[in-house]
C-alpha cells in the first residue's frame, strides 16, 4: 500500500492486489506498463505469479520488479529464474523504485 501511494507522487498510476491470484486477475483485465511484486503473498507466491506472467503472451515482456523483505539466500536468483527483470530488498527507496520503473519502460 505504501509503495502504491508513494509511486503516485512520481506520476505513476497503480493497481493494488492482496494476493497473487488477485494480481493475475487484475492484470488479465488491464495489462500494466510495469509490475511491482512482493514474493510473500497469500494463495500464490511472487515466484509463481512471475512464472505465470512470463508464460502469458500478453505479459511476457512487461518489466517485473520484485520488491521484497523475504530473507532467503537464493530469493534474487529464484526471482530472476522465474522471469523477474529487477530485484530489490525492502525497505525500498521510492525514488530508486521510480527510477528503476522509468528505466525499465525506456529499455524493455
Amino acid at each position: 500500500m505504501m509503495l502504491s501511494s508513494g509511486l503516485k507522487l512520481f506520476g505513476y498510476e497503480s493497481m493494488m492486489a492482496t494476493s497473487g491470484s488477485e494480481a493475475l486477475e487484475q492484470i488479465d483485465g488491464r495489462v500494466p506498463d510495469a509490475i511491482v511484486l512482493d514474493l510473500m503473498m497469500p494463495e500464490m507466491d511472487g515466484f509463481e505469479v512471475t512464472r505465470r506472467l512470463r508464460a502469458n503472451p500478453g505479459t511476457k515482456s512487461v518489466p517485473i520488479i520484485i520488491a521484497t523483505a523475504m530473507a532467503v539466500l537464493d530469493a534474487e536468483d529464484r526471482s530472476r529464474e522465474a522471469g523477474a527483470t529487477h530485484f530489490l530488498y525492502k525497505p525500498v527507496s521510492l525514488s530508486a523504485l521510480a527510477d528503476l520503473i522509468r528505466a525499465s519502460l525506456k529499455n524493455p
